[in-house]
């Protein structure tokens, strides 16, 4: 069996967005691959049939967009964008498609509710001036807003459009409600009878500025009638009709600000609300699991027989719950849930383990449907518990493959971002890759991390502190269990909080002989003006801001210290990074360099936040060869 390489993220299958069919007998997911050659991703639509255990392609363009099932159980899926319209296709087995319908809007997702109709998110169709004017337009740009851009999207535009009811029968598009950028919305569900919508609007104050509070609405279908049934009190996950109530999952954030979890409410049509979870509640809801082999969309929320089903990731795993109107909790999946699709009581899941990627699983059964299994020899991970700062933390140590037990290796300490995520046991192709290449690679959960409530996850104004003594300990606590550590020959790195971290770490030890920051955070003064987030984060994640409170902002700065950073340290950046900008890394460089320290730099144009997990194949795979080569010239 050959080992981890770097190019073999181009031969993983990325399954995502599990959907089912209203009679449970089809499962529809998106397949995406890297395509070297072009440099970019390609996803085609698959079905598994539970009924004969079939899985069939359904398009082979390699363009996947939009899906959903019609209420005959058969597939429709948006098969091209035309000038004027959208066009849908319909399939019903292995075979190909045919034209279903058309929409003579640009559409965004569609969704089947019953019968003939549909939920469709759309906009209108640009005109030939309006594409012309805007790229007449390309060489500036408007700001009127904050954020004023958003990562992965570029500059904040004006946009607009509306949710619709389309109803395949009469080809007859029927308007429910408008949004645009200061009256977006999302989170749209509605009740049974299609009568009432409910969503999440977000906030903008008077100067445009984006609020952190959401607005909860009721619709009226029929007189189109809005009603603010909650204001200005919690931003929300979502929000389901269920019964005659509505459910909504949300935070008020008074505890631990903006990286608060939320809990679990029920409300009546006029905004009365309770909680329904009880005090021992506190999960961080989503999957926070950090891996670099995941891509595409999936599912965290879902009402189905009258329960609210959703993923939250606790300690080291993500698990899936439900939850009734009276707040009986119940554990549904026990481990390791990407996404998950229900009907009735079929419920099935995706799941990555240690030595595989996502691959399908059916709740209560041990048979692997779609099995995606990594085919290389992996290193073995070992896990050890540790105390620090009054809490039990785990430590990872993922061990060289052909790991010898009398031998000496060099280390490399891992620090994963948020700093509202967390490491597990699940697969990690860079992490393997350089297990691979004869490193231990050593990772930990330091307090900030997800998936121990909300006391735990709380490090406002403590960054640089709490977290840095529990991995500065860790590091400690695993060269004393592993004899093999080489702890003259220790590297660290991370990105986005790890990249962070890492910049504080080469500020106040000289303990690592070679560092790479990336996607990092130096500055907390200059992040606050210049990160798409930056506004809120900044100043509720220091307790601090440039003007109140300066000195404690610039205190919590790893680019304060960086005068005293003797470690040789490549740093790595995209110049589309607008969470944390292109200036943060480029202030840690400029330092390092004065400091006569060894440093370089790669910038990576075109690309965003997401590089190190999304980034296109070509800057994915350079990154990763120029992390491992630094790494090679330092601690071999």
């Amino acid at each position: 069996m050959s080992k981890t390489k770097i190019k073999d993220i181009l031969a993983y299958d990325f399954l995502s967005e599990l959907h089912i069919s209203d009679d449970g007998n089809k499962l529809a997911y998106k397949k995406t691959n890297a395509n070297y050659d072009n440099n970019k991703y390609e996803s085609d639509l698959w079905i598994y049939d539970t009924n004969d255990n079939k899985n069939y392609p359904v398009t082979n363009q390699k363009n996947a967009s939009i899906f959903t099932f019609n209420k005959d159980s058969n597939f429709i899926y948006k098969v091209k964008s035309e000038e004027d319209k959208d066009i849908f296709n319909i399939i019903d087995g292995p075979g190909v498609g045919k034209k279903a319908f058309e929409i003579k809007k640009d559409v965004s997702s569609i969704k089947w509710l019953k019968k003939d109709l549909f939920l469709v998110r759309a906009s209108e169709k640009k005109s030939k001036e309006e594409k012309d004017k805007e790229k007449e337009n390309k060489y500036f740009e408007e700001l009127t807003s904050l954020p004023f851009w958003n990562n992965g999207s570029s500059y904040v535009k004006d946009h607009k459009g509306a949710y619709y009811l389309y109803n395949n029968a009469k080809n007859e598009l029927k308007k429910i409600t408008n949004f645009d950028l200061y009256n977006d919305i999302y989170s749209i569900d509605l009740n049974k009878d299609n009568s009432k919508a409910i969503y999440i609007r977000t906030r903008y104050d008077k100067n445009k500025v984006m609020e952190l509070y959401e607005d909860l609405i009721l619709l009226d279908i029929k007189t189109g009638k809005e009603k603010i049934i909650i204001e200005n009190s919690f931003s929300y996950f979502t929000a389901n009709f269920i019964e005659n109530k509505i459910i909504f999952v949300a935070t008020d954030m008074k505890k631990g600000g903006v990286n608060e979890d939320s809990f679990i409410y029920v409300c009546d049509y006029d905004g009365n609300y309770e909680k329904i979870t009880d005090k021992n509640f506190d999960m961080a809801f989503g999957n926070s699991l950090g891996t670099d082999v995941r891509f595409g969309g999936s599912n965290t929320f879902t009402v189905e027989n009258n329960r609210l089903y959703f993923v939250v990731t606790e300690k080291e795993t993500t698990k899936l719950y439900s939850i009734d109107i009276n707040g009986n909790l119940k554990k549904e999946i026990n481990a390791e849930v990407e996404d998950f699709a229900i009907k009735n009581n079929e419920l099935y899941y995706l799941s990555m383990e240690k030595d595989t990627l996502s691959q399908l699983k059916k709740k209560d059964s041990d048979e692997i449907l779609l099995e995606n299994k990594i085919e290389t020899k992996l290193g073995k991970i070992e896990t050890f518990e540790f105390e620090s700062n009054g809490d039990n933390l785990i430590g990872f140590v993922l061990l060289p493959t052909n790991f010898d037990k009398s031998k000496k290796y060099p280390t490399i300490l891992s620090v994963h971002g948020g700093p509202k995520t967390e490491f597990s046991h699940i697969f990690h192709h860079e992490h393997q890759v350089l297990a691979n290449d004869g490193y231990i690679v050593i990772y930990t959960n330091p307090h900030g991390s997800s998936g121990n409530g909300v006391k735990f996850s709380d490090i406002r104004g403590r960054y640089g502190e709490v977290d840095y003594n529990d991995l500065m300990k860790f590091v400690d606590i695993a060269i004393e269990k592993y004899p093999q550590i080489d702890n003259k020959n220790l590297g660290v790195y991370g990105g986005s909080y790890g990249g962070f971290m890492t910049n504080w770490i080469i500020g106040h030890t000289d303990r690592f002989k070679a560092a790479c920051s990336q996607r990092s955070i130096s500055n907390w003064t200059s992040f606050y003006g210049v990160s798409d987030i930056g506004y809120y984060f900044g100043s509720d994640q220091t307790n601090a801001n440039p003007w109140d409170s300066l000195e404690k902002m610039w205190d919590q700065s790893p680019i304060k210290y960086a005068d005293k950073a003797k470690t040789p340290t490549l740093f790595i950046h995209s110049d589309e990074d607008y969470r944390c900008p292109l200036e943060q890394g480029l202030q840690m460089y400029n330092k390092l360099k004065l400091n006569g320290v060894d440093t370089k730099m790669y910038v990576f144009h075109g690309e965003n936040h997401e590089l190190s997990r999304s980034g296109k194949p070509h800057a994915r795979i350079k990154r990763l060869k120029e992390i491992k080569k630094w790494f090679d010239g330092y601690l071999k």
